[in-house]
């Protein structure tokens, strides 16, 4: 019995409480540049030649976080005809995303060891295109991206 419970106290002790830990799925991670979040890659899927990526901003900086950038700064970088493809407008000329733009700009805060969720819709790069790298302001680019069709 002594053998099972100190393997498990231990596990216990050496696991952070309360800080978001990535979930299951993730394709890729990158850090913020300011180090305050951790920020997955969820989903990176083309539908009907759209491509559809799902962000989750993880706060691992043990105090609230703010993220804030403009979305005419997201974009990707078809790797095999070096072609930058943004996030996609309504016929009003809104960005194609969530949450909604404060101001202008993507902005939300984030409670310590708490994460949030963010989308965009994107053109949808050629049918023989695997890997895509995306630039996301404050964040390391997130290169050779798996998307999946």
């Amino acid at each position: 019995m002594k053998k099972i419970i100190a393997p498990i106290l231990l596990l216990c002790l050496l696991t952070p409480i309360g800080f978001a830990q990535p979930s299951a799925g993730v394709i890729q991670t990158q850090m913020s540049l300011d180090a305050n979040f951790e920020i997955d890659v969820k989903k990176a899927q083309v539908i009907n030649n759209v491509l559809t990526i799902v962000f989750v901003f993880r706060n691992t900086s043990g105090s609230k976080a703010k993220i804030s950038m403009a979305p005419s700064e997201i974009y990707y970088i078809d790797p095999t005809q070096n072609k930058k493809y943004h996030i996609l407008k309504d016929e009003k000329g809104t960005f194609i995303m969530a949450p909604t733009l404060f101001y202008g700009k993507l902005e939300f805060q984030v409670e310590a060891g708490k994460m949030k969720l963010a989308w965009i819709k994107m053109p949808a790069p050629d049918a023989d295109v695997e890997t895509i790298n995306i630039n996301l302001p404050g964040s390391l680019p997130f290169e050779e991206l798996k998307i999946s069709r």
